[in-house]
């Protein structure tokens, strides 16, 4: 069994990029030691290798074996050598390697072996034999490469920029060629800039470097940038591929933020959902105990209110969750147009939250008259219109004045929901009717699923309306919505 140390090694070795050798100083050359990943790599059985002497010999190119083995001599004067040249893998396919060899000596100075490693460099190599192959080839692709891309100096001068790159940075190209990525403050943490450099100093390349720029006028971005190194007209140059991935990260930090939204929704909804069941199932069972302990019939009658109120909050909780269900697969809330008087919607709605509200006076401001009837959904906007109100109340737990506001115009009716409460953060608006979120204060003892406004929302679509959130930190919150006099008809 191989001890936790050996293991360790195996697995660090099987998992490097590059492959780890160890092989004789003298002919034949032969390998005495190999990392597994030789087999990820070319294919072979790493027994195969060692137990063949002339295995590294018959890997190399035909091209270039004449050239690996005077170039293998100078290992001795020096001590370490690397060349580049192309191996076989067991498709008959070739590989470009950076190879990088060491002598390692005993005490007394003689030859004991070689330590070496082959490292992949065909991407790169590639790169530059395309480069190579024709300047004009080259300045068509550098010219049409829809990924932003740019050729800079080892110190950061800029030689080159490619039209994709001054789209997505907004720099022209005068603007920048001349001028060092420094002075441009692209690099929005220079040590990036000196991972990328000393990375192609040591390796010849990076690959998918992960950086904070900035555009011009200072606009942030998210880029991952792979580098090369390459001759440039006889001078080494770095080339770099720059794709902007902003707003990828932005989506999946969003993504992210939904998941961590549903999260906290499950524990929410147990909850809230829980907290009716009790009730329900409380008073019921003192009503069913009745005939052992008798109750006043005032005293029935308040239990049974309790029930019924419980049972109502749960329905419109199992509404609410149908209901966001319907919008997650892309469908609408199924709205019925019916001809009606918005004014007495307004007005049951406000009487019914009225009645159990005391602490907020809540009152109805027509600026000017409402058509008699017109097409809406009366059933959705009742449901809009509590869901409003109810929010206007829970975020002014000081109680206080709200106002519902209508206003008539050629093609719609104007509707805003007023409140004098503890108002939102330019961040809670912009967040307001993404499902699952909650916008209040960890600390405020309000409650909800955080999917009322995300179904408001809705509604109004389905109407062909608009809505609006305006708010602000202490200064309460303003939701304005707007129906079409004459909606289309599904």
């Amino acid at each position: 069994m191989q001890d936790p140390l050996n293991q360790r090694i195996n697995h660090i070795l099987s998992h490097s990029p590059a492959i780890i050798y160890a092989g004789r100083v003298d002919e034949p050359f032969n390998l005495t030691f190999i990392s597994d990943n030789l087999t990820s790599r070319f294919g072979f059985d790493t027994k195969v290798c060692l137990h063949n002497p002339d295995f590294w010999r018959d890997l190399i190119h035909p091209d270039d074996v004449e050239c690996v083995f005077n170039d293998y001599a100078r290992i001795s004067a020096n001590g370490f050598h690397k060349h580049e040249y192309r191996l076989r893998k067991v498709d008959g396919g070739y590989l470009w390697v950076l190879d990088e060899l060491r002598l390692v000596r005993d005490a007394s100075g003689r030859p004991l072996e070689v330590i070496g490693s082959w490292l992949d460099i065909t991407d790169r190599k590639e790169t530059e034999e395309a480069l190579k192959l024709s300047e004009k080839l080259f300045r068509v692709f550098f010219q049409t490469n829809p990924v932003a891309t740019i050729i800079t100096s080892t110190d950061g001068v800029v030689h080159m920029v490619n039209p994709a790159f001054t789209e997505h940075t907004d720099f022209t190209a005068d603007e920048v060629v001349g001028r060092t990525s420094q002075e441009l403050g692209f690099w929005r943490f220079p040590k990036d800039r000196e991972r990328m450099v000393s990375a192609i100093q040591t390796f010849g390349f990076i690959d998918n470097l992960e950086s904070q720029f900035y555009g011009k006028g200072g606009r942030p971005m998210t880029c991952l940038v792979s580098s090369r190194a390459v001759d440039f007209g006889g001078e080494v140059r770095i080339l770099s591929i720059v794709q902007d991935v902003t707003e990828q990260r932005k989506a999946e930090a969003a993504l992210l933020k939904l998941d961590q939204a549903k999260t906290t929704f499950i524990s929410t909804a147990a909850h809230e959902l829980r907290t009716p069941l009790i009730a329900i199932v409380g008073y019921s069972e003192l009503l069913e105990n009745e005939a052992g302990l008798p109750l006043e019939e005032d005293l029935k009658q308040e239990y049974l209110s309790i029930i019924q109120s419980n049972a109502e909050i749960l329905n419109r909780l199992v509404d609410d969750l149908l209901d966001i269900g319907r919008i997650q697969i892309g469908r609408s809330l199924g709205i019925e147009l019916k001809e009606a008087q918005l004014g007495d919607v307004v007005e049951k709605v406000v009487g019914s939250l009225s009645v159990k509200n005391e602490s907020h006076e809540i009152t109805v401001v027509h600026n000017n008259p409402l058509p008699e009837r017109f097409l809406f959904d009366p059933g959705r906007i009742t449901q809009l219109l509590y869901n409003l109100l109810s929010n206007a109340i829970k975020y002014s737990p000081r109680g206080g004045p709200i106002e519902v506001q209508t206003s008539t115009g050629p093609e719609s009716v104007c509707v805003a929901i007023v409140d004098q409460g503890q108002g939102m953060s330019p961040e809670q608006v912009d967040n307001v009717f993404d499902r699952f979120y909650r916008g209040e204060d960890a600390d405020a003892k309000t409650h909800g699923l955080g999917l009322g406004m995300g179904i408001v929302k809705q509604i109004i679509e389905d109407h062909g309306g608009e809505i609006v959130v305006k708010s602000r930190l202490g200064e309460g919150t303003t939701v304005t919505f707007t129906l079409p006099l004459k909606p289309e008809r599904e």
